[in-house]
Parts: C-alpha cells; structure tokens; sequence
C-alpha cells in the first residue's frame, strides 16, 4: 500500500487552508485600494441619435439625484465602497 497519495492530499489540503485563512489572521488589510476619482468629474450631455434611428426608452430608467452637499471624507481605514460589507461576522 502506498502512502504517498494520502500524504500528497494531506499537503495540497494544508496549503488550501493557509492561503484561505490570511483575512482570518489579519494579515490582509481592509484599506480600500480603488483607484481615487479626481473631483472634478461633470456629468456629460445625453447622448444624441442619429438620424433616422428610434431613441432608447428611458422610461423605466433609474434616475440618479444631484448632489446637494459634499461628499464625506473617507479615512484610510474605511472599506472599499465596491466591497460588500462582512455579514454575520
């Protein structure tokens, strides 16, 4: 009997389990590393269709609110805004 396959799996196991566990040891950061957006950003005109083309239905489209006041600051320490947050832990 070989014990060489047993061993192997042991292995290829254990290796899984470390590399899965780096946010369980707080080894991974939770700083947001998205590229910054400069501030400076306007919203462009609608887009125009060309002659003798049917314009799209915009009737059932979501509709994104001005602004009214500055945005918050985030801190460093603040999670990714593109992360979903950490449920049930």
């Amino acid at each position: 009997m070989s014990v060489r396959g047993p061993v192997r799996l042991l292995c290829v196991m254990l290796a899984a389990a470390s590399l899965g566990s780096c946010a369980r040891l707080g080894l991974s950061s939770n700083a947001c590393r998205d590229p910054e957006l400069p501030a400076n950003l306007v919203n462009n005109a609608p887009l125009k269709v060309g002659p003798g083309l049917d314009p799209p239905d915009t009737r059932n489209a979501v509709r994104v609110p001005e602004l009214k006041e500055p945005e918050k600051p985030r801190s460093k320490t603040d999670p990714c805004l593109s992360r979903p947050p950490a449920y049930g832990s």
